[in-house]
């Protein structure tokens, strides 16, 4: 039982289920007898934390503190992710003791308090928050995809730390903190293609675990529709694989359906989807 990812001149390949998977299994056409389309099993709540905790670590705050096993995060106000309570345990305390901390912490540092929520792992966290006047904001799709050592022949070239023109395009106008979250050193890879000397694509990617997290793909506008960003999709893939990563990962806004659909064409398929819930 798995994930059939090929069908090619050199056989099947499927991704055996389960998260101790391996890698993929190949096997002669002939050797099929028949098949059929099983219906994808709901994601298994500990693959679930997995991923958050390995994401955490690939988008660290500039600071944190514990509240009982959730995960205070605080950045200057630069990305959702940096600055939201990450929630994947009971709330210490019950919820509106809990809830009164994440308001106090970031009240404290002068940014919205948030509270990150995984999917089905912390729904009934959700329906307390919702019931006690918390809005749900920034729903996300979580999306994998098994990788393999590859050679990757493109033009990208990846390097182990964001130059300036990268944090000026990625850094959403806070370039300092941006150089502090995404960090460098060889667990870091920023993927670029360069035209005529301007940055004409980016791309990060981050090692954790088994995966590599890929982030803040995008092309400057006078370069775009060419294919530059699945290529640095690609060379961070391949990046990821060289350096031991078995999973790529991806997170998408869930409103933007033609990302989600570019995505699954490019072999990714959703784990799961978390919001955050913010006063």
């Amino acid at each position: 039982m798995g994930e059939l990812i090929e069908i090619g001149p050199g056989g099947w390949r499927v991704m055996p289920d389960g998260v101790a998977r391996k890698g993929p299994v190949g096997f002669d056409e002939s050797a099929v007898v028949a098949a059929r389309v099983v219906p994808p099993r709901p994601t298994p709540f500990s693959e679930i934390i997995g991923l958050e905790r390995l994401l955490a670590e690939t988008w660290p705050a500039t600071e944190t503190a514990d509240l009982g096993g959730w995960l205070l995060r605080s950045a200057r106000g630069f990305t959702k992710r940096a600055n939201s309570a990450l929630a994947l345990t009971a709330p210490p305390g019950g919820v509106d003791e809990a809830a009164a901390a994440v308001k106090a912490w970031y009240r404290e540092r002068g940014t919205r308090p948030l509270i990150s929520l995984a999917g089905p792992v912390t729904k009934r966290l959700d329906e307390e928050l919702a019931a006690r006047g918390w809005t749900a904001l920034g729903h996300t799709v979580v999306m994998t995809r098994p990788i393999e050592p590859v050679a990757f022949e493109g033009e990208a070239v990846v390097l182990d730390s964001p130059g300036d023109d990268f944090l000026a395009q990625a850094g959403d106008e806070d370039p300092e903190t941006a150089a502090k979250v995404f960090g460098s050193g060889p667990d870091r890879g920023y993927a670029e293609i360069r035209r005529g000397g301007v940055l004409a694509a980016r791309g990060r990617g981050a090692l954790a675990g088994d995966l590599v997290a890929i982030a803040r793909i995008g092309t400057a506008e006078a370069f775009r529709r060419r294919g530059l960003g699945t290529e640095v999709l690609r060379a961070l893939e391949a990046w990821g694989a060289a350096n031991g990563a078995r999973r790529a990962v991806l997170q998408v806004e869930a409103d933007n359906e033609s990302a989600l659909a570019m995505y699954e064409r490019l072999g990714y398929a959703e784990r799961y989807r978390y919001c955050y819930r913010a006063l």
